[in-house]
């Protein structure tokens, strides 16, 4: 359990292939979605978060503290991290999607100890099916030069990560980073 890294549960999509109202919410083996990836990270920090663009009513069944988007127009998910670095007071943040339900155990720890080793201040997990960047885990001192990035007209995360030193973790099994973002992709996963 590390007490130095919050995270924050990016759930601000749209979720326009899914077809439903908020994916988050969508059941998955009898339980939401969201609620498979903070039974996984609560099990590696006792700081979660969840990031919303809107729809904050649908997430307060989850007793977790809540962080809005700063904007109110739909910018994606580096809205979301920029919004979760300026008001989370954590040295690390380890942000996921709410669509990824198997997510590692040790993500947390396994990314940290490659950012310590290396001294880099964002480390990123890579698979078979390239960079997972996503699930990156920041340091909280990257909040100026990603606001710089965004509100120079950047929207991707891995747009941005690529311009700073970061760290490169393998993990040898990319269904645990596998995104559900459409019905067939539930019932395979469902399985």
């Amino acid at each position: 359990m590390n007490e130095s890294v919050a995270v924050v549960i990016l759930a601000g999509g749209e979720s326009k292939r899914m077809n439903k109202k908020n994916k988050a919410l969508v059941l998955l083996k009898d339980k939401p979605l969201i609620q498979h990836v903070i039974d996984v990270m609560s099990l590696q920090t006792p700081h979660i978060f969840i990031n919303t663009h809107r729809n904050q009513d649908d997430f307060r069944i989850f007793n977790l503290p809540l962080v809005d988007d700063d904007a109110e127009s739909h910018e994606g998910p580096l809205l979301g991290m920029m919004s979760s670095l300026k008001k989370i007071k954590t040295e690390w943040i380890q942000f996921v999607p709410c669509d990824t339900p198997h997510l590692p155990r040790d993500l947390i720890e396994t990314l940290k100890k490659d950012a310590d080793k290396n001294h880099t201040q964002i480390a990123v997990p890579e698979t078979s099916d390239g960079l997972q960047s996503a699930c990156i885990l920041c340091h909280t001192s990257n909040l100026e030069n990603l606001s710089t990035f965004f509100n120079g007209g950047g929207r991707k995360i891995e747009d941005w990560i690529r311009q700073l030193p970061f760290s490169v973790v393998p993990f040898e099994n990319q269904a645990c980073f596998l995104n559900i973002n459409t019905e067939e992709e539930l019932k395979k996963s469902s399985l």
